[in-house]
């Protein structure tokens, strides 16, 4: 995989820092950028595109330089060896979806070259029947799927994802993450993909990069990042937690009805029962802090429930205001 090196890189529009001096070494095949909106995931993500020229910084990808303040370098966007699947598709209404998918091909290849990658492209995202289509005649699905072909036409090094799901709903968002990892993997490229979905960075990554305001501030695999996370921002981003009165923090798979491989219970006063399909979310009080734990029934609201975590499986940090 490529070395994707940023050596203090920064973005400031104007007054304003949408992105702080950043220092990562990416080189994982999958990896996703995860924070809340206004963070600064899509401004990192157009930096490495060459879409958003730095403030300031070094951006290497292995050992060739696309961006250097110092040395007055910035390479453009098309010479860079990278696909972009965009939030709104981004294709053009009134071509076909097979001179969508060609589009980015033009003066590169010869019309026979273009027809047989723009098929191939179509055949990975299982639209080969579709290639005289209007982007308007498909599903939204299929629509992502036209995007991400003319992503792969290109034969790209690295795709860049922003928001690539969000238009989908929830059903098609699932269907759409395994097969977009299926099809990166089967492609040999690396993937940078931005979202504000936990559960699909998680679903996803080889590799999470955390930001918040403009700075990364945690990233690593999404297991070490769950169960270690450095602060109660990434703590609170990254599935449910549980805090007790001394910050230390528990999930909810960890806390149990019944006292086998535990230490000592803890009384709860349950406030209600949320029903997620194969399991209840069960809200309850504990000393002061909203506890949430997992039942395969529900519990009346004001009973009484003893509560018992599991050992080794707590994380102590100091808890900061999030």
């Amino acid at each position: 995989m490529m070395r994707i090196t940023l050596n203090g890189i920064e973005k400031r529009f104007g007054a304003v820092q949408a992105v702080g001096q950043t220092n990562l070494t990416i080189t994982d095949q999958f990896v996703t950028i995860l924070g809340q909106s206004g963070c600064g995931k899509t401004t990192l993500l157009k930096m490495l595109a060459g879409l958003t020229e730095p403030s300031a910084g070094e951006l290497l990808f292995d050992d060739q330089v696309m961006f250097s303040s110092k040395e007055k370098t910035n390479v453009k966007p098309s010479k860079r060896g990278i696909g972009m699947v965009f939030q709104d598709f981004g294709l053009w209404p009134h071509m076909s979806v097979f001179d969508n998918i060609a589009f980015g091909l033009r003066g590169e290849k010869s019309k026979a070259e273009r027809r047989h990658i723009v098929m191939d492209a179509l055949q990975k995202v299982q639209l080969e029947d579709k290639a005289k289509r209007k982007p308007g005649e498909l599903s939204g699905g299929q629509q992502q799927r036209v995007a991400l072909a003319r992503a792969i036409a290109v034969d790209p090094r690295l795709i860049l994802f922003d928001e690539a799901l969000s238009a989908l709903d929830s059903i098609l968002r699932e269907q759409m993450r395994e097969e977009i990892l299926s099809i990166v993997q089967t492609i040999n490229a690396q993937a940078i993909f931005v979202t504000h979905d936990q559960t699909e960075a998680m679903a996803m990554s080889d590799c999470m990069i955390i930001m918040e305001a403009g700075k990364v501030i945690q990233s690593g695999p999404p297991e070490q990042i769950y169960h270690e996370p450095t602060d109660a921002y990434v703590a609170n981003l990254i599935g449910r937690a549980n805090w007790t009165d001394n910050d230390v923090l528990i999930r909810p798979e960890y806390i149990h009805l019944q006292s086998k491989s535990a230490g000592p219970a803890v009384t709860g006063i349950v406030r209600k029962s949320l029903f997620e399909g194969d399991r209840y979310v069960i809200h309850a009080e504990v000393k002061g802090q909203l506890w949430k734990f997992y039942d395969s029934r529900p519990h009346k609201a004001h009973s009484i429930v003893k509560l018992y975590v599991q050992e080794n499986t707590t994380h102590s940090l100091y808890k900061q205001e999030v």
